[in-house]
């Protein structure tokens, strides 16, 4: 496998005034090593981040990987791209491979208005449970403070 990466990102909903990003997990690999960077909004600040790293092993990233890929082909994104959060999670996922590319939000975040595409209950259910892996990937990877 080549080069990739996966990018949460928690406060993509604004609308006049920017979203503020409140946590953000980022994985970036080659499919044999992958580092793991966790960023959490300190409380009371809108810009100051508490930073943690780490690494996964092979078998971790292809299970990750294999994973997402597979609940995220079933998945629709906004349309237009950063129009409406259509999950309702304040969220964002993308997963950019050589072969694959996803992701909701738009890369400003959701700024407004309405997509024309929308989440089925039963699509909003696996995007949160997408969400709560990574989530846990990130609380048991990174965990040296940068």
């Amino acid at each position: 496998m080549s080069m990739f990466q996966v990018v949460l990102r928690e406060g993509i909903t604004g609308g006049i005034v920017a979203p503020t990003i409140k946590q953000v997990i980022e994985i970036r690999g080659d499919g044999t090593n992958a580092d793991i960077r966790h960023s959490m909004l300190k409380s009371e600040s809108k810009t100051d981040y508490l930073v943690q790293g780490g690494s996964l092993s092979t078998q971790e990233i292809q299970d990750v990987l294999v994973n997402l890929k597979q609940q995220l082909q079933q998945l629709p994104t906004e349309e237009p791209a950063g129009s409406e959060d259509i999950y309702g999670q304040d969220i964002s996922i993308a997963l950019l491979t050589d072969d694959f590319q996803w992701q909701n939000g738009g890369p400003e975040g959701c700024v407004g208005g309405e997509s024309s595409r929308q989440a089925t209950p039963e699509q909003k259910l696996k995007f949160k449970a997408l969400v709560e892996m990574l989530v846990n990937v990130g609380q048991q990877h990174a965990v040296n403070v940068q």
